[in-house]
């Protein structure tokens, strides 16, 4: 039986402008997302988003991952890692190719500034963490603290169709690489980089006059609308873990509405 809607508690990670923090706070306020947002935590002081938040009285919390790349080695090993740090390092799929030692600096540096955003997390008890330009990786450690194997409660935003150009620059390696469109991603977060279950793409054209700022501003506008729809997804209780024919989990979008939302986006991005 599907659940019936609730209002969820969000916590949103940002790192830069923000733009997709305000997208959901302006549903919200529009009464079209079934939300509140606890609270903004961003790991960089001087993002744009924190003042979007303030402004709509949100409140704000900074972690900067930058003071745990101040620390030797040895200082790291002494602080207060958690009991499963080892069996984090055995899990962990986002650093490849590295030596097992500089595997261990860099996920303890991580970990230790996870530490920070988890015991700010806490007491809030959010629904769901939302990433929405947050630039740090996400250790299995945190994503622990959130994912089971039937439910998964951290989503990000990607710019691309993803499997392809997962990473930090999904509109620029769509650009590079010729593609005739390009597209954005909702999915949840799992161990991998870019890897978790997709809830949702959307996709729109590169026409051969189009440089990479058109085709991101093109993204954007679709950013802002799929990814707050695929919240109200989940607080509708219109999202369902399944597995696929590998093993691996899938999304199936419960909303008949869905196939429409989908079709009006993509209109939108072909009117030129």
């Amino acid at each position: 039986m599907k659940e019936k809607t609730k209002k969820l508690k969000l916590a949103v990670l940002i790192s830069g402008g923000g733009t997709n923090l305000q997208a959901m706070i302006d549903h919200i306020e529009a009464g079209k997302l079934d939300a509140e947002i606890s609270v903004v935590v961003s790991n960089n002081p001087d993002a744009d988003g924190l003042i979007r938040a303030q402004k709509h009285g949100v409140p704000t919390a900074i972690v900067d991952y930058r003071n745990y790349g101040k620390k030797s080695l040895p200082e790291i090993v002494k602080g207060t890692l958690p009991k499963e740090f080892d069996e984090v390092v055995n899990r962990q799929r986002i650093y490849s190719g590295l030596p097992d030692g500089e595997v261990k600096d860099r996920l303890a540096r991580l970990v230790l500034a996870e530490q920070e955003v988890l015991a700010l997390l806490k007491p809030l008890n959010p629904d769901l963490i939302c990433l929405a330009g947050f630039m740090r990786l996400i250790s299995p450690y945190f994503i622990g603290h959130y994912n089971t194997k039937d439910r998964y409660r951290i989503m990000n935003i990607h710019p691309a169709l993803l499997p392809a150009f997962p990473g930090t620059d999904g509109y620029g390696d769509s650009f590079s690489y010729g593609c005739r469109f390009g597209g954005v991603t909702v999915h949840f977060v799992d161990e991998g980089e870019d890897t978790g279950p997709i809830i949702a793409q959307a996709i729109y054209p590169i026409w051969p006059e189009d440089t990479v700022e058109v085709i991101r501003k093109r993204g954007l506008e679709l950013e802002y609308a799929i990814y707050s729809q695929s919240i109200q997804w989940m607080a509708q209780g219109d999202l369902k873990l399944v597995s696929g024919e590998d093993g691996r989990p899938q999304v199936r979008i419960l909303d008949p509405k869905y196939p429409k939302f989908i079709e009006q986006l993509t209109q939108q991005a072909f009117s030129r």
